[in-house]
Parts: structure tokens; sequence; C-alpha cells
């Protein structure tokens, strides 16, 4: 393997940003279409309105277009487009007078799968629905660590990397919401 293979290999977005640079606008289309869906994941994720986090989203790549020459191109792509929608997110997060009033998951409707019965459906959605209405109580930080690590299944080192803290800080805060989650999912014992 030659040395511009193994750059390439290790770095993919490397010629793209280096085109995209130039001027290549099919360039950052391609840097745009290999991450969109983590970046927008993050957004619903902390935002918990679709039309918010797609704006978001838009926006963070429009950042990213804009401060493309800022961008060090021996460090991954993805981190630092997921750090400039983060950060976005958490701007808009702090504009907010208000708490979301409703869960969009609630009005999606979901196709059961040809293998569950129509019991097992309702119980996984029953199970997905206080997941999600134990997520929601959280706080931003803890909905974030979680989604990043395990929606987008990113490492404790790349999620320290996007929120600009030590991997230990990442593992501790994990520790503190999955903990704060179990709490709010485990049923509630009735006083007799």
């Amino acid at each position: 393997m030659s040395v511009a293979e193994d750059a390439t290999t290790s770095h993919p977005w490397k010629p793209d940003v280096l085109a995209a640079r130039k001027g290549d606008p099919k360039a950052f289309a391609a840097l745009v279409r290999a991450v969109q869906r983590p970046v927008y994941g993050l957004c619903l994720r902390l935002l918990a309105n679709e039309a918010e986090a797609s704006e978001v989203a838009q926006e963070a790549f429009l950042r990213a277009y804009q401060n493309l020459h800022k961008y060090d191109v021996e460090r991954p792509f993805d981190l630092w487009v997921l750090a400039i929608a983060r950060n976005l997110c958490l701007d808009l997060l702090r504009r907010r007078t208000r708490a979301p009033s409703e869960n969009l998951e609630e009005m999606k409707d979901t196709l059961p799968s040809h293998a569950a019965t129509a019991e097992e459906t309702a119980i996984a959605r029953q199970e997905h629905l206080s997941l999600e209405a134990a997520m929601a109580t959280l706080s931003a930080d803890d909905r974030e660590v979680l989604a990043l690590y395990y929606v987008q299944k990113r490492t404790t080192k790349e999620i320290a990397q996007v929120l600009g803290v030590a991997p230990g800080t990442i593992m501790a805060r994990l520790f503190r919401a999955r903990e704060k989650l179990r709490q709010k999912m485990q049923p509630q014992e009735n006083p007799s």
C-alpha cells in the first residue's frame, strides 16, 4: 500500500475536503452525504423537534462550508461537523423560553414487523415510548452523551472530541446519564 493510499484509508474525507476548499461543490456535497444522518440524528435527539433539527443541521453544514479553511484535515471530518451542530443545538436550547410540549415520536406511524404479533408490537411500542419519555426528562447534556454513544455508536474518545472534554469526563457522564435513565425506567412501587 502506498503512502497516498494509506492517507486516503485513514482519512477518507481528506480528498473531498481539499477539493471542496478549491471550490468543487460536488466534493462538499459528498462530505455532507457522508455525515448528514449522524448530524441530523444528534440535532433531533438534543432538540426533540424535527423542523428545528433539520434547520440546525443545515446551519451546521453551512458553517462547516464557510469555515472549511479552518478545518484540520488530520482530524475526523464527521466529529468536526458534529461539534458544530452540537454547539448550534446548545445555543438554540439556551434561547428557548418553553419546554417541548409534545413528543413527535408518539405521532409517527410505526410499521410493525411481519414477524411480530400485534401484542408484541404494542409492547415494543410502549417500551419505546417509555424510553423516549424517560429520555425527555433528562437534561440535554445527558441526552446528548447517550445519543452519541448508543445511537451513533461513537467511542468515548470520539465523543470527547465532539464535546471538547477529556475521555474520562465522558465515561463519568455516561455512567451518570445511564443511572438517571435506569431510575426513570424503574417501575414505581405503590405504597399499600
